[in-house]
């Protein structure tokens, strides 16, 4: 008798930037089950995500909590997953407690923070404190949170979720043309707090007194205030763009730099170290557990650093950064993936003979 193929619901509110990547090659890596998708699209990401060939099904639950509940209330028995596997604070928060409420014997819940909510810095600190409170609230309705760092997986065991490791990875490969030093720097993703534009900012002025040529392009959108600032001090804002164009972009480029304020494991770090572009990444407490450079915390740090890349074509310490591209493989992604699935299904078909990456 044939065995019927296990399906999984993805379920997300933030359907857009790298959340959507990230949920793109989550199901790239596990062709063995049958995939199905319970979104919306993030408000500000306008670059649509092409998922027809990948899911088996696809609802879009129209905008905000209350709609999102009401679908998947409509969607479970309609899809009967084996797991349902909830991506970022919003759908973490609402799937746990539908899903939950629905049947004592349901499906297996999965959670992926893509980044905590509370760990967001421009909040104030009582609705940290809220959201921190809400993801303990609904902690043992979770089978197990799927994290993309080491840090992520400590914070989520703090809150009391059994947790375990899955790399993030890409599968887009940007061919580098031979070219002289041109002193690009490049920066991916929304132009926002997370992001922390203003410590780009001081990093800039810090290195125009040293390399007043370099050029500095955003590749990404955001908060007008913020994209003006920007823009005001010298900085090329393109908005958001096609995942194609974003990667000629960093095949243009010297370096990649990046400033985020908090993180999970961003997928434009995995993206340009793809292109073979050095990373110039400011120490924050995920990346620092993905083994980056921890002594880049300060903007001074920061600036030293890419004026190292631009005179010398490396990094201060590029195995830290081979290292890195070569734990964030497809194929890692995929063991690790099809482990954590396995864990709470028990044993699960072989993928079928395809090449992954």
């Amino acid at each position: 008798m044939r065995r019927e193929t296990p399906r999984i619901l993805h379920v997300t509110e933030s359907m857009g930037g790298g959340t959507a990547a990230a949920i793109v090659e989550f199901v790239r890596s596990t062709p063995q089950f049958e995939h199905h998708l319970l979104f919306r699209r993030r408000t500000g990401s306008d670059v649509p995500v092409r998922h027809e060939d990948l899911f088996a099904g696809s609802r879009d639950a129209g905008r905000g909590p209350v709609r999102l509940a009401r679908a998947l209330r409509e969607t479970l028995p309609a899809v009967a997953p084996r797991i349902v596997h909830l991506h970022a604070t919003w759908a973490g928060l609402v799937g746990r407690t539908v899903v939950r409420a629905g049947a004592a014997a349901g499906p297996a819940i999965l959670y992926t923070p893509h980044c905590f909510g509370f760990e967001c810095t421009d909040l104030p600190a009582p609705v940290n404190r809220l959201l921190r409170a809400a993801e303990r609230a609904v902690a043992a309705s979770t089978d197990l949170a799927v994290c993309g760092s080491p840090r992520e997986a400590d914070l989520a065991r703090a809150l009391g979720l059994p947790a375990v490791v899955v790399p993030n990875t890409t599968r887009a490969r940007t061919a580098r043309p031979d070219r002289r030093h041109d002193g690009s720097i490049v920066t991916v993703g929304r132009v926002g707090a997370q992001k922390d534009p203003a410590f780009l900012l001081r990093v800039k002025a810090l290195l125009d007194r040293d390399h007043p040529g370099a050029r500095w392009t955003w590749v990404g959108g955001g908060d007008p205030r913020a994209e003006a600032a920007l823009r005001a001090a010298g900085v090329r804002v393109t908005g958001w763009r096609p995942p194609a164009e974003v990667r000629n972009h960093l095949a243009a480029a010297e370096v990649y730099l990046h400033t985020a304020a908090w993180e999970s494991c961003p997928l434009p770090l995995l993206e340009a170290a793809a292109a073979g572009l050095p990373l110039v990444a400011r120490s924050i407490p995920a990346l620092d557990s993905l083994g980056l450079d921890p002594d880049l915390g300060t903007a001074e740090a920061v600036a030293a650093e890419l004026a190292t890349v631009l005179t010398t074509g490396r990094p201060g310490r590029p195995r830290l950064q081979e290292a890195f591209a070569a734990r964030h493989t497809p194929q890692a992604q995929a063991a690790a993936l099809a482990a954590a699935y396995a864990s709470v299904l028990g044993p699960i078909p072989a993928p079928p003979l395809t090449r992954v990456g």
